[in-house]
């Protein structure tokens, strides 16, 4: 009988222990979210070398050294950590988007729109998901389709300004003017002090030859603190 309980008892240690170790993995995730908001890396960074010693395969916490790289630019580092995390949970969202967004500065720009892909498959509510894959369309100079994904990040998010502002110039380019003057004035909308809006419109609406309503929107550009408007003011509108 003795032998029984004793038995017993060791079986439930090690269940306890087992037990344990997963729950610390996850409280160290935890509290690296949680110096993560509060900016403190250092602090963010201890916490992941612990819980990938107690759980090396945590995906999770691989996903979070990941995005800690991406963020510091290594973004080489970063895919080899979201290769990981996707070989061990292939329905991971913030692996694929963060795999993505790696890929864009390294201008593997097809590589990224793949990732993208999968990435809006596992959360089509994602709108910056939408808004990334149109910049690498962009810069593929799939200039139709990156519109049509800015129409889809705008649907998600109506004040996206970044949005707007990126749909004006592509539609710009592409040839529709009546909708990029309203991306333009739909970014200086929502953000009056958004600079670069006012350029873009002032542009359109001079090489569409309307001096004159764009050397008043050059003006508004220079009165916000825009010196190439001012230069432009003196060159175009005097």
């Amino acid at each position: 009988m003795t032998k029984k309980i004793t038995v017993v008892f060791i079986l439930l240690l090690v269940t306890g222990i087992f037990s344990f170790a997963q729950n610390t993995a996850y409280e160290y995730y935890t509290s690296a979210l949680i110096n993560d908001s509060l900016k403190d890396d250092v602090a963010a960074m201890h916490d992941i070398d612990n819980a990938l010693r107690v759980k090396p395969d945590y995906d999770s916490a691989l996903c979070f050294l990941g995005t800690m790289n991406l963020k510091n630019e290594n973004y080489k580092d970063a895919i080899k950590l979201y290769d990981k995390v996707i070989k061990l949970n292939d329905k991971y969202f913030e692996a694929f988007y963060g795999r993505a967004c790696c890929k864009a500065q390294l201008q593997d720009y097809p590589g990224a729109i793949k990732d993208y892909n999968k990435a809006i498959v596992l959360n089509s509510k994602h709108a910056k998901s939408f808004y990334n894959r149109a910049l690498a369309k962009g810069f593929m100079e799939d200039y139709p389709s990156a519109i049509t994904d800015l129409d889809n990040a705008i649907t998600l998010d109506d004040k996206y300004i970044s949005a707007y502002y990126s749909r004006a110039f592509w539609k710009d380019i592409s040839g529709d003017y009546n909708g990029a003057v309203s991306d333009y004035k739909k970014v200086i909308t929502l953000d009056p002090t958004y600079r670069e809006a006012y350029m873009g419109l002032a542009t359109a609406m001079y090489q569409h030859g309307d001096k004159t309503e764009a050397c008043e929107v050059l003006k508004t550009a220079a009165y916000r603190g825009s010196i190439m408007a001012e230069e432009l003011i003196n060159k175009l509108c005097e």
